[in-house]
């Protein structure tokens, strides 16, 4: 175990994420923002499935879920005139990153703003770091040693400059942006809404699924942003039609105009409060870490803005690295375990070829989506985001598949739960312990945790004393693992005719949950014939990904050896 906590460079949501993961496993964590305060502006909206998914382990689902809504129907406005409609869940990021302060505050830890991390150095058992805290307009330099760096700092993150780490890629300098929210004083709007030609120049309007009177706003394309700027005419030009009394672009052209780095609104209807100018950029590191420091979300990899695919991607960095980080600092596993890290390059990889590809389908297409581009969209849940290629995820007995190493993204995982695949929920289950007629039903989303591996162990329909047999040995293992940090939970059909051994395994408190099935959703999500003969284990590890998968307990141990040293207990 290493002295010092771990200090996280950047309040953004992929290091709120990973202080939370990790204060959630009882390790002691520092986290600062060289901003002197949270930041505006709902920008990394889209919030995916698989997300909201690790929200969901991570506790911080049900107010995410209040919180956010859906997208308004969409209109896309275009020379065919296509009205086209999407649905997804969106939530502003301002309002993302509030919510999960308040978590991190309920375990005691505050964003320490306006502390800039200015340099670092490291030995073997620690990082020295140099802190700026700017006081009332004062500049206070702190030098103190932590465990663990981590930046989470941005694209032009000082951690991944600092050890030279390169950030392979390139900048579309031919495509820029203009990016902002603005106050509507008028009549909300309803729509995502769109004008222009994405092969040429675009404005693209998004309601807040928070604030009815805040319109987020892109102006893309091939546009000079100096000289759009300085001129408003020049946008006026490409868009305003003063003949079409009805369009909202009209209307809005009508009372906008654009000066400098600021824009001069009508105070009846319109109020800038964020307003920026980018370019797309699609890069991506060769390596997350160099010691005792790591990269972590738009330090590690940026996306072009299309598929939302930026913030979704950073919390899983967070989530993949957080367990790992905590077990090695309670000294539960030995520091190799971090090595496993790397298994994020070439889902990082993947997901960043979909999202460059979706873009230049964007910017190539005159009129609505075509089958490609449809296609593209569908992955951008994030749900078929695997590890099979992992060095340390384990499936007994069965060769892996060439076809499905290589890729860290495919269709099949999204329902396979094959090692390295996500493990999906399964509602409808029904604890033993409580009998009373009005208990509530489990999902295993409810018993998931960010500090626990989950050993899912599925009774089968064996009888009699090979069953029991099993079932005694495996909890043997699983009680032979570090203390807290692996949990037994054995599942049974409420056909099953172990029900005689289920009952002993209770009694004898030989895991720590007795789950029924009794919709079925577990076995059925989990690929385990009701009426099959052997035991099947399924370890799912704290991210929410299969660890392994096996019939024996020699499969169990030599997966979590793979994880905890021996001795580890």
């Amino acid at each position: 175990m290493s002295i010092g906590p771990v200090l996280i460079s950047g309040a953004g949501p992929s290091g709120l994420v990973l202080a939370l993961a990790l204060g959630k496993n009882g390790v002691d964590v520092r986290i600062i923002d060289k901003d002197p305060g949270p930041r505006l502006g709902e920008r990394g909206a889209g919030v995916s499935p698989r997300s909201l998914e690790l929200h969901k382990i991570l506790g911080t689902f049900d107010d995410l879920n209040r919180a956010g809504g859906p997208i308004r129907m969409k209109r896309d406005y275009d020379p065919l005139d296509g009205h086209k409609v999407a649905n997804a869940v969106m939530l502003g990021q301002n309002y993302h990153e509030r919510i999960l302060r308040v978590h991190l505050e309920a375990l005691g830890t505050q964003v320490e703003f306006g502390s800039e991390l200015r340099s670092f150095t490291q030995s073997a058992d620690s990082v020295s770091v140099e802190i700026v805290h700017h006081i009332d307009g004062k500049e206070v330099v702190e030098r103190s040693e932590v465990a663990w760096l981590v930046g989470c700092d941005g694209a032009r993150s000082v951690v991944r400059k600092t050890p030279g780490l390169s950030f392979l890629g390139k900048t579309k300098d031919d495509h820029k942006m203009l990016i902002g929210d603005i106050k509507v004083k008028g009549e909300p709007r309803q729509y995502w809404e769109r004008w222009g030609d994405t092969t040429k120049k675009t404005i693209v309007t998004r309601p807040s699924s928070q604030d009815a009177d805040i319109l987020s706003f892109i102006i893309a394309g091939k546009i000079d942003i100096p000289k759009l700027l300085a001129n408003p005419s020049l946008v006026r030009d490409e868009f305003y039609d003063p003949e079409d009394k009805t369009s909202f672009l009209t209307k809005w052209f009508g009372y906008l105009s654009i000066g400098g780095f600021s824009l001069a609104l009508s105070c009846r209807y319109w109020i800038l409060i964020i307003f920026v100018s980018c370019r797309p950029n699609i890069r991506m590191v060769d390596k997350l870490r160099v010691g005792r420091v790591f990269i972590a979300g738009d330090a590690a990899h940026c996306h072009s803005p299309t598929g939302g695919q930026g913030l979704n991607s950073s919390i899983q960095d967070s989530f993949n690295l957080g367990w790992k980080l905590a077990l090695v600092q309670k000294g539960y596993a030995p520091a190799s375990l971090l090595e496993s890290y790397e298994e994020r390059l070439p889902i990082i990889a993947e997901m960043l070829n979909k999202t460059t590809k979706l873009m230049k389908h964007i910017l190539n297409q005159k009129t609505g989506r075509d089958a490609s581009e449809n296609k593209l969209r569908k992955t951008m849940t994030q749900l078929g985001v695997n590890y099979r290629g992992s060095s340390i995820v384990y499936n007994e007995g069965a060769e892996r598949d060439p076809a499905t190493l290589g890729s860290g993204y495919n269709k099949e995982s999204e329902t396979a739960t094959q090692p390295g695949d996500r493990a999906p929920e399964a509602p409808g289950l029904v604890d033993v312990r409580n009998t009373s007629a009005q208990a509530a039903t489990l999902s295993l989303f409810d018993i998931f945790s960010p500090s626990v591996h989950s050993v899912l162990v599925f009774a089968g329909n064996g009888t009699g004393s090979s069953t029991s047999d099993a079932l005694h040995t495996l909890s043997g293992v699983i009680a032979q693992q570090p203390e807290s940090a692996v949990r037994g939970v054995l599942i049974v059909s409420p056909e099953s005719e172990s029900q005689g051994a289920t009952a002993g395994a209770q009694a004898n408190g030989l895991f720590e949950q007795v789950l029924v099935d009794r919709d079925g959703h577990a076995y059925v999500g989990y690929n385990v014939p009701v009426g099959g003969e052997k035991v099947t284990v399924v370890i799912l590890r704290p991210d929410g990904f299969i660890g392994a998968r096996m019939h024996s307990t020699t499969g169990v141990e030599q997966y979590f050896g793979c994880v905890f040293p021996s001795g580890s207990k």
